[in-house]
């Protein structure tokens, strides 16, 4: 984000959340703004493009009875002036801010619905109040809940109303993604799902099993005329990333990452993959379609072969890591 220094001039910085502190950095520097301790475990942060509010959650963990207990809702200023702190009961999977820097915020049990903060005041939202949100994606055009029935769910752009989309499903949305034209869905039954978007109103395309449950996904460049899909996947033993088309859901390419990813991120022509080991790795576009290209066996599996296929195919795309 930028913000505005003493003379007016756009300064870039970096809001993150670290242990329990909110920290705000300069973006080229690298040097501390400003620091806050939030109480318990500091989890979402997000901030306005000019810097002059930053909104972030904390929540605490009873081991007792192994669940959170309660959140806090922190909003700042631009200097670092807490403005307002709100406690509640349930923990917020997603945060988004809006224009008017009011924040939404996706919650699970026990009320489940939004919360709504802003300067002034904090409310909760009872929509879908038996079905928890568990994540949540802010895209090009639309923010989405992923609920625990497996259904999910689209905010309104005045950030007080959700419109929940039925999904014939009993695996609960535990990641996903949406563009201009697409969103997907998967969680903990190893099957991920498709949704073209049209005139704001996502409707099923098809539906495929993956290699286990899904750790997390993201859309990313297009393959083959198609956007992709990048979905990372977890079996208790073996991390894989499946690389597909968010048209049909085909298969491009299986990556092995070594160890489990634990965060997907894409810009422009690149896919950044963050795995258990701490290191990242970064895909570019013309590298994998050039790889693809000369290899185009290498993009599906059969039946026939199957093992020896995936483990050449493997090889070959592990190169891809450096």
């Amino acid at each position: 984000r930028d913000a505005l220094d003493s003379n007016g001039d756009r300064v870039p910085f970096i809001c993150a959340t670290a242990g329990s502190d909110l920290v705000i950095l300069d973006a080229a520097t690298g040097e501390e703004r400003w620091r806050y301790e939030l109480e318990g475990s500091a989890d979402l942060v997000a901030c306005m493009d000019d810097g002059s509010r930053v909104v972030a959650t904390s929540s605490v963990y009873e081991v007792d009875y192994n669940d959170f207990i309660e959140s806090t809702c922190w909003r700042f200023d631009a200097d670092g002036e807490l403005l307002r702190s709100d406690t509640f009961e349930e923990r917020p999977w997603h945060l988004i801010l809006d224009a008017g820097a009011a924040a939404t915020m996706g919650l699970g049990r026990p009320r489940c619905g939004l919360m709504h903060q802003t300067d002034d005041d904090c409310q909760h939202l009872p929509h879908a109040p038996d079905d928890p949100i568990l994540c949540g994606v802010t895209g090009e055009s639309q923010t989405m809940f992923g609920h625990a029935s497996g259904d999910f769910s689209v905010l309104h752009s005045d950030g007080m109303e959700l419109e929940v989309f039925t999904v014939d499903s009993d695996d609960s949305v535990l990641q996903m993604d949406c563009g201009l034209q697409h969103a997907v869905t998967g969680g903990d039954g190893a099957v991920l799902r498709g949704f073209e978007i049209s005139e704001g109103c996502p409707n099923a395309r098809w539906e495929v099993d993956v290699a286990g449950p899904v750790d997390d996904l993201v859309l990313g460049f297009e393959l083959a005329g198609s956007v992709s899909v990048w979905a990372a996947t977890w079996d208790g033993v073996r991390a894989t990333i499946e690389v597909r088309s968010a048209d049909d859901g085909s298969l491009f390419a299986t990556l092995d990452p070594g160890f489990r990813v634990r965060s997907l991120d894409a810009r422009d022509d690149r896919i950044a993959i963050g795995t258990d080991d701490g290191s990242v790795h970064l895909l570019r576009q013309e590298l994998l379609e050039r790889r693809l290209e000369q290899e185009p066996k290498a993009t599906q599996l059969d039946d026939d072969g199957g093992s020896s296929r995936r483990h050449e195919m493997q090889e070959r795309l592990r190169a891809l890591r450096g």
